[in-house]
Parts: C-alpha cells; sequence; structure tokens
C-alpha cells in the first residue's frame, strides 16, 4: 500500500544542544579529534553502528537521552569549545586570500566518487579518498573550488567472504534523509532538478549538498519520481555497477549534467578540473554554454575551454581509461552533436588517437586530454609513464616534451594522523604545523622526539588495531572463519609482534599474493618465538574481477593449509575505518605491484605519517619519496613483465628483505627495550614523508601551477565578448593550411664544426614561412647527446633562435647554444606554433622538422 503523503521525521534536538546540527552538518568534524570525539561521547555504542554518521547517532537517540545531554554541563560546555573551533575554522583567514588572486571564478572540480568518511559510502578507493581529500585541503586553504559528482543509492559494494574464501557483494541502501546533507532548493523551497537527454527520453536528477568545512560537494540523483523509467532512476544506483550503458548513462550525467547542476544554480565555473577521464564530458557541456552566450562556434569556444581546464589521469592500466564503442556513441549524441555545429566524423576524432577511425574505440581520457590545456600524472614517475602511453596524440614531438606532467599525489593529514602522533607533534614541532603542513622546516624538529616516546605511542596503535581485528573478526568473520577459530580468536595476533599491512584493492597487478608465494619460507619468519611477524589483509576485488577474488581465494585458503591463522588476518569490507586503522597500527606498509602500473598510490603517505615504515617497490609515489633512510625498497627501480619468473624473484628480494634487514632491525633492542635504529627511521621517514605528500602541498601545486593561470587565461579569453578567441581560431586555420608549406634549409654550424665543452655552438638556418609571419611561430634548435646504437638526439634541450632579416623568400635565422656534455653531440631545427593566447605551442599538434 502507498503512503498519500511522504515527509521525513527528524529528531528535535534541545534549545541549548542545537549547535550540534552546525557541526553534525559540516564533514569538517571528521578531520577534527576534539569534534569527533564529540558525538563519541554522545553514545558510543550507537556511534559505532551508524559507522560515524553524526545525523544519523542523533536522529537514532531517543529524545529523553538528547534531553539529559542538553543538562550536562560538561558536554554542553564542550559543545560550546568544539562550536567556537568550528566558527573560527570557517572564519579565518586562509592561503589563498593570502595570494591576492585577482580573478576569482569558481574552480569546479569533477570526480565519479568522493570518499568522505565512511559515513558517506559512495567511494570505492583510492581515487575517491583522494578526491575527498583534495576539497578538505581546498577548504583549508580557502580555494574557491566546488566539488561535483553522483550520489549513488547503494554506493560501492560491501564485502562478504564466504567460508572457502569467496567474495561475494551485499548492496546496501543509503538513506539519503539521514545523513549530512541537504537538497537544493530554490526560494520557494522547491527542490531543483535537471534534465538531460538520452535515447529513451530525458532522465532527470534532483541536487544534493554536502558541507566540507568552507568547500561545497554537489551530488546528482536519479532516483526521484521524476524518472518514469526504471532505468534512468537506477543511473545513480550503484557506483561502478550496471553494465556498458549504465557507465555511459552515468558519465553523460555527471559530465553534462554537473555542468548543468551548477548552472542551475547560478554557478557559471571559470575552471574545469576533471578528475579522470570519467567527468570528461563536462568538458563537451562547458564548451556548448561558451558557444551560446558569445554566439561562437564550436572550435572558437573550445579555445576557451582548453585554456581553463586541467585533466588529470590516474592510472597506466588501459582498463582504467574509460572507452565505448563508436556505435555507443552515435547512439547517445545523435542529438547533442548537431547542437556542437560538428559532423559526426569530426565529433569521434576528438575522442580517438589521431583523426578518424571506425576501429577505434571513443577514449574519455583522449576526449580530456583534447579539451583541456593543462595535463597531469599523480607522481613524477606516472608523469612520464603517461607521455609515452599518451604520445601518439603529440606525434611531432619527442616523447619526453609531451605535454602532461607529474603532479604527486598526497594526503589530507589531520583526517589520517592518529591522535597520540598528533600530540606528540603538537609538544615538539611549532605551533603552526597544524595549518603549515607543507612546510619542510617545521618537520626537522621531529628529530627532537624522543626516542621512547615515540615508540611508546606506536605500540599503543599496534595495541588498538590488535584489539581491533579481534573483536571486528569476531562480529564480521562469522560467515567465513570456523568455530574452532572463532573460539580461539583471542590468541589471534601477538600486540608486541612485527605487524605488516597490506590494504588496497585487490587487482592482479597489485600482486597482493606476493608474500605468500613460498608459503614454508613465510611460516618460518611468522613463527620465530624469539623475532614474530603477523601480517593484516584488507581489500575487496572489483564485483567483475574474477582473478582478484581468487587471489583473495587463494590467499586465505594458503593461510588455513598452513595453519597461519593466528598470523596472517584478513579483514573483510575495507573502508576508510580499517584503513585508519591499519595506517596508523601497523609496523610496515607493504606494497609490491608491477613497477610502473602503481601511478601514485597514498597508503603509504598514509602510513608514514604515523610512524608506518613503507616496504615497497620504487613505484608510483615510493619512486620519488624513498632516500634509502625512511623505508625500504624492494628491488632497485627495475621495470619487468608481469609473469612467473618475475614473481619468484621479485617474492625473493621481499623475503631477504624481510630476513636480513626488516625484521632484525625491528627486533634490535638494547637495555631501554627500544629499537633504536627503527625509530631513527621512523623519524625520517616522518620528517622527509609528511610536508611533500600532503594535500596541501597538492592542492598548493595545483593552484599555482594550473587554477592560478586556467583563472587568469579564462577572463584573457572572454574579454572584448570573447572576440579574441574567434581571432585565434581563424589564426589557427591559418597556420593549418600554410604548415605543410613551411620549408627548413641551409642549417648551418659555423666554426668549421670544432667544439669543446662550454663552448657555444652557432647555428644559421633558413626558414620559408609560405603565408606565415614570424610572429606565428617559434624557431628552435633542438639539442643534445647523440645515442652510439640508435644515431637520435638524447637528453635533450632547445633554445629559441632570432630572427636577422628576410632574404627574398626565406626568412634567416641566427642563435647559440652552449655544449655542457663531451662527447658525441648533434642539433636540429624545429618550427612551432606560437600565439599569445595558447598555453603551449603543442596545443596544436604541429611540428615542422627539417625531414
Amino acid at each position: 500500500m502507498k503512503p498519500i503523503h511522504n515527509f521525513i521525521v527528524k529528531a528535535k534536538l534541545p534549545e541549548n544542544i542545537e549547535k550540534l546540527k552546525d557541526i553534525a552538518y559540516n564533514y569538517w568534524w571528521c578531520w577534527d579529534s576534539e569534534a569527533k570525539e564529540l558525538f563519541n561521547r554522545m553514545n558510543r555504542k550507537i556511534w559505532n553502528e551508524v559507522h560515524h554518521n553524526p545525523i544519523a547517532l542523533i536522529n537514532r537517540l531517543p529524545q529523553k537521552e538528547l534531553e539529559e545531554l542538553s543538562k550536562q554541563y560538561d558536554f554542553t560546555n564542550f559543545l560550546e569549545k568544539i562550536h567556537n573551533k568550528f566558527t573560527r575554522y570557517i572564519k579565518a583567514r586562509t592561503w589563498f586570500q593570502e595570494q591576492n588572486i585577482q580573478d576569482k571564478g569558481v574552480i569546479a572540480y569533477f570526480s565519479p566518487e568522493y570518499g568522505i568518511n565512511e559515513s558517506f559510502p559512495v567511494y570505492s578507493g583510492g581515487l575517491g579518498v583522494l578526491s575527498g581529500d583534495h576539497l578538505k585541503s581546498a577548504s583549508d586553504l580557502g580555494l574557491p573550488l566546488i566539488g561535483v559528482g553522483l550520489l549513488y543509492q547503494q554506493g560501492y559494494f560491501r564485502q562478504r567472504l564466504s567460508p572457502n574464501g569467496w567474495q561475494n557483494e551485499l548492496y546496501p541502501v543509503n538513506d539519503f534523509y539521514s545523513m549530512p546533507m541537504f537538497l537544493v532548493r530554490d526560494e520557494s523551497g522547491v527542490k531543483k532538478i535537471i534534465n538531460v537527454d538520452l535515447p529513451n527520453g530525458k532522465v532527470f536528477a534532483q541536487i544534493w549538498k554536502i558541507l566540507i568545512g568552507r568547500t561545497y560537494l554537489y551530488l546528482l540523483d536519479t532516483n526521484i519520481d521524476e524518472n518514469t523509467n526504471q532505468e534512468y532512476k537506477n543511473i545513480t544506483d550503484q557506483l561502478y555497477g550496471g553494465d556498458r550503458e549504465t557507465r555511459i548513462q552515468q558519465e553523460i550525467l555527471l559530465g553534462i549534467g554537473g555542468i548543468r547542476a551548477l548552472n542551475i544554480m547560478g554557478i557559471e565555473p571559470s575552471v574545469i578540473h576533471t578528475n579522470e577521464g570519467h567527468a570528461a564530458f563536462a568538458l563537451l557541456e562547458q564548451t556548448r554554454n561558451y558557444m551560446a552566450k558569445y554566439n561562437i562556434d564550436f572550435h572558437s569556444a573550445m579555445n576557451i575551454t582548453r585554456g581553463s581546464s586541467i585533466f588529470t589521469t590516474h592510472t597506466p592500466v588501459p582498463a582504467g581509461n574509460e572507452a565505448f564503442n563508436l556505435d555507443r556513441m552515435e547512439v547517445y549524441f545523435k542529438d547533442y552533436i548537431p547542437v556542437l555545429g560538428l559532423t559526426k566524423e569530426e565529433f569521434f576524432a576528438m575522442g580517438q588517437t589521431a583523426g578518424l577511425n571506425y576501429n577505434e574505440s571513443f577514449s574519455m581520457t583522449i576526449l580530456g586530454l583534447r579539451l583541456t590545456g593543462y595535463h597531469n600524472g599523480v607522481s613524477k614517475l606516472h608523469g612520464k609513464v603517461s607521455q609515452k602511453m599518451w604520445s601518439n596524440i603529440w606525434k611531432c614531438l619527442p616523447v619526453e616534451e609531451v605535454p602532461i606532467d607529474g603532479l604527486t599525489n598526497g594526503i589530507h593529514t589531520h583526517t589520517w594522523l592518529a591522535r597520540e602522533f598528533s600530540e606528540l607533534y603538537e609538544r615538539y614541532l611549532k605551533p603552526s604545523w597544524e595549518t603549515d603542513i607543507d612546510n619542510e622546516d617545521i618537520w626537522s624538529a621531529v628529530t627532537t622526539i624522543p626516542n621512547d616516546e615515540l615508540w611508546r605511542e606506536k605500540q599503543r596503535r599496534r595495541i588498538r588495531l590488535v584489539l581491533f581485528a579481534r573483536e571486528y573478526l569476531k562480529t564480521k568473520g562469522q560467515d567465513y572463519l570456523r568455530q574452532d577459530q572463532l573460539n580461539k580468536i583471542n590468541e589471534y595476533l601477538d600486540p608486541d609482534a612485527l605487524t605488516i599491512g597490506f590494504a588496497r584493492r585487490f587487482a592482479t597487478y597489485k600482486r597482493p599474493y606476493l608474500i605468500f608465494s613460498d608459503m614454508k619460507r613465510l611460516k618460518n619468519i611468522l613463527t620465530n618465538k624469539e623475532k614474530p611477524v603477523q601480517i593484516i589483509l584488507a581489500g575487496k576485488a572489483h564485483p567483475h574481477d574474477t582473478e582478484g577474488k581468487q587471489m583473495i581465494q587463494m590467499i586465505i585458503q594458503k593461510v588455513r593449509d598452513f595453519n597461519l591463522e593466528k598470523y596472517v588476518v584478513f579483514l573483510e569490507d575495507y573502508d576508510m575505518v580499517i584503513s585508519r586503522l591499519m595506517v596508523k597500527g601497523c609496523d610496515v606498509w607493504l606494497n609490491n605491484p608491477i613497477r610502473p602500473l602503481e601511478a601514485s598510490g597514498t597508503s603509504g603517505m598514509k602510513a608514514a605519517i604515523n610512524g608506518t615504515l613503507n616496504c615497497s617497490i620504487l613505484d608510483g609515489w615510493w619512486d620519488e619519496a624513498y632516500n634509502g633512510r625512511n623505508g625500504f625498497a624492494i628491488g632497485q627501480g627495475e621495470e619487468r613483465e608481469n609473469n612467473p619468473e618475475v614473481n619468484q624473484l621479485e617474492s625473493e628480494l621481499l623475503y631477504d628483505l624481510l630476513e636480513n634487514e626488516i625484521i632484525p632491525t625491528f627486533y634490535d633492542r638494547g637495555q631501554t627495550r627500544v629499537p633504536s635504529r627503527w625509530v631513527e627511521m621512523m623519524k625520517c621517514s616522518i620528517r622527509s614523508i609528511t610536508p611533500m605528500f600532503s594535500t596541501h602541498r597538492m592542492v598548493k601545486e595545483y593552484a599555482t601551477k594550473y587554477y592560478f593561470n586556467a583563472l587568469e587565461k579564462n577572463k584573457l579569453l572572454l574579454q572584448n565578448n570573447a572576440q579574441s578567441v574567434v581571432e585565434l581560431n581563424q589564426w589557427k586555420s591559418k597556420i593549418y593550411a600554410n604548415w605543410d608549406k613551411i620549408v627548413i634549409k641551409d642549417i648551418e654550424m659555423k666554426n668549421n664544426h670544432e667544439a669543446w665543452l662550454g663552448k657555444p655552438i652557432e647555428v644559421n638556418v633558413k626558414i620559408n614561412l609560405a603565408e606565415l609571419s614570424p610572429d606565428d611561430v617559434a624557431v628552435q634548435v633542438y639539442y643534445g647527446s647523440v645515442d652510439v646504437h640508435t644515431n637520435e638526439l638524447i637528453d635533450t634541450q632547445y633554445t629559441n633562435l632570432n630572427l636577422i632579416r628576410k632574404d627574398g623568400d626565406f626568412y634567416l635565422y641566427n642563435g647559440t647554444y652552449i655544449c655542457e656534455t663531451t662527447g658525441k653531440q648533434g642539433f636540429t631545427i624545429r618550427v612551432l606554433p606560437n600565439h599569445p593566447l595558447m598555453i603551449r605551442s603543442s596545443d596544436l599538434y604541429l611540428c615542422k622538422w627539417p625531414y
């Protein structure tokens, strides 16, 4: 029987504790330990039952209990203290305000998932947690940034293991009305709804707003009555769920619908930052808006979008780069393409490597790269990997000049820092450490922390982890643990043993099985009574990843076969709660992917700030973080194929590292019972990693390298009713029409080819520019060492040449460069397009060489 009327029932707080809602409805509380304690004090049992959801906690408490809280002087006093602290945070002067940026437009950050807190389960793993941490630091720094995403009714799956260790997926429904967020409504109280055209009609979505400190996050929800088509209601049902139709629908809604949601709220973003290719359609809609507003064609409007947009690629794994068959793209965009003023062929080519190819899928990553002017991978190594991976888009450029930077990820320190360590830093670091997290000088004071004090806090966190794991297995492990195992659960894990943590998505390239390759050798390591070792594992395989599920099952079965259940435990249903406890409580954080397939990885950063030492393949962020004293490296950065021989080799390297370095160092105790060498490594890890791998550093880098430039470029491109972009597009047409007509000849090296270290090399060249002018191009000498095997230039650099005069149909250019290296050297000449409104010369994918 359906109800005639629907309404929402919420708890009514007594007047003197009504301020509690201000804190509960803003996720600032989740990175302030005292604010979290406030909710813990209300009712610890219910607080844990509702997965740390403050709104659900308030709604679950009986009215009588709320009344009693309002009469408790200690509680009301503490509430007042936290509310004052929250108010000071919101009103404080920020880093962004101190930058004196004139162009303060809105930066819209698009991501398919956000990991803010376990109470808001619309994230699957690293990408989502990074997005959440990005928003938190944007709030701390005061950036005018807003997040845009989708609100999933069932979120990501909950993991349950069967008795034989096979992963099963459950999809509990999220109750949005008992979560810390608001429906966006107009002044009369009517909810704002946007729509997007799909093949079977319009899909409608309502908008939810989440407060994250000073930052807003807007999420779209299609599970509403306006969608009479159940398929469309289900678009925002599950994160990474459904089939290929669901995926393309989600990405159209995220991108095109996300821009429309901002617009219906009166927000016209000046800058777009798309986090991974899933949101790349936002760039098309932003361009369409510019077309309509300034009455210009697509290619002119695209200049504005490109000049003010950032694209971040997150994975070197092909499966992580979304692509759709052209037939599906045609079905979904047949009515949208004409609005852009493009032919079907032109549209398809924007998502392909080098022009239209009916045998190539439409890549969301390529679309994102083509429609943005700023591109980055998520570590220095990943930037280089991405340059190679997408070099075919810029075929005319050397790989090292492909315009994809490496901007390394970070973590929101306060979200992941143990309270015990926070209090240590309060005592021994400058007071400004909390707000000036990326200041390396502040962290040098970590060396002043007494070894025994640092070690004591680490021991406390390990004990907490062991006690949590036992209790968790009692309640959650009943489906896959035998009764005899449950009866002995309090014997599982040793609070004093060296504890290795491995927690991440179970994907083949991450090789979670590596430490279990030689079970006899591993058993000897784990069961050594003098120097015991234990392993805590957690992680989910993607629902469609059968190999990932098999790895979980294989590990669990091996552990049982060798009677190692007391030493190796698997915590099912990995989430942010388990993650926080593990990174804080483990002694070693293990990561052993196939290099270079780990784009960045952030869990090891979270571990490091809590004194947990990383033991990792030199991949992702660890490749640039490892200094020989702040953790352990498996191998020396070799890149090998993923095959049984390599796995065997690297598993032996891991066992050797454990037996010869990690375990002896951990158990090397003097009379003080403190492992001094180990603690010194902990200090080095904290000191070297915390400031450099924080989202404060990361977001500042995005701001200074991309956001501020994009804001300025956006303002410049929109001057005079955007006429400059029309002129820019006309200029591009002239460049394309004349480029193949450019002739480079008479390349001369003066001084009879005599050269020595430090000598200026003088170069002359003649260029016929056809109908172009010298202002349209940059002429460069491109030089370096000559590889003796390939005869190619390596370790290259370039210098602009100067126009000397015109000689008939040719322009004479001259310049010098300095020989800085001995041995066989060489140079060549190139011509690149040049225009003050372009971000870089490579934007046109053109480069003229003499051959």
